[in-house]
């Protein structure tokens, strides 16, 4: 039995900013769309877009500074046509830009996990913005959330599975053993320290 009550607040997308006039001008590509959310500096969503021609990832990164690494990084690769960095907040981009049922697939990998309790709210599974994400994702789109915390983890798969009605793909365990495989920094620094990190998947039905 869970020990903590889950959120049930209703989603108000009329008190989420709208984003800067300069988006208003982008439109989904077509074919599979995925959206990377916390993109960092961009070396998940550049391996990714290179192994993955066939689909197209947008990665959002909202701190200036990160966004411009992620950037530079792009150019060293080359032109990668189906990788589309976006810096923004990622609630507002989503809320007012992301049709219904056009997403594929999520990620969330590394977020900060906000480890006080009083601070539950802020935790992505548990907010309300979570009611608008699902209705993005398309019937068989997956969340891939990716975390060094166990106990982030256990009450992100709670909450995905039994307040949003998600469907437990997998939940994978990762170790030393991985590092080659490494999507993130942060992913990379955890396993280099031998610290566990854990990857769930879940699947909307």
């Amino acid at each position: 039995m869970s020990s903590y009550a889950f959120s049930t607040r209703a989603f108000n997308i009329k008190k989420v900013p709208k984003p800067e006039n300069q988006f208003y001008d982008f439109s989904l590509p077509d074919g599979l769309v995925d959206i990377e959310i916390g993109c960092g500096v961009g070396l998940h969503p550049v391996d990714y877009a290179i192994k993955h021609p066939d689909r197209s990832l947008i990665a959002i990164e909202h701190t200036r500074e990160k966004y411009e690494k992620f950037v530079c990084r792009i150019q060293d690769h080359g032109h990668l046509e189906n990788l589309y960095p976006m810096h923004a907040n990622a609630i507002s981009w989503i809320s007012h830009l992301v049709p219904p049922n056009s997403v594929s697939r999520y990620f969330l990998l590394y977020p900060n996990p906000y480890p006080k309790s009083r601070d539950i709210g802020k935790r992505w599974y548990a907010m309300p913005f979570m009611q608008q994400l699902l209705k993005t994702l398309k019937v068989g789109g997956t969340i891939n959330l990716a975390t060094n915390c166990s106990f982030y983890i256990e009450e992100a798969s709670d909450y995905f599975r039994q307040c949003w009605g998600l469907r437990l793909s997998s939940m994978r365990e990762l170790g030393y053993d991985d590092l080659e495989q490494a999507r993130t920094h942060f992913e990379r620094k955890y396993l280099e320290r031998k610290e566990k990190c854990f990857d769930l998947v879940l699947i909307k039905d």
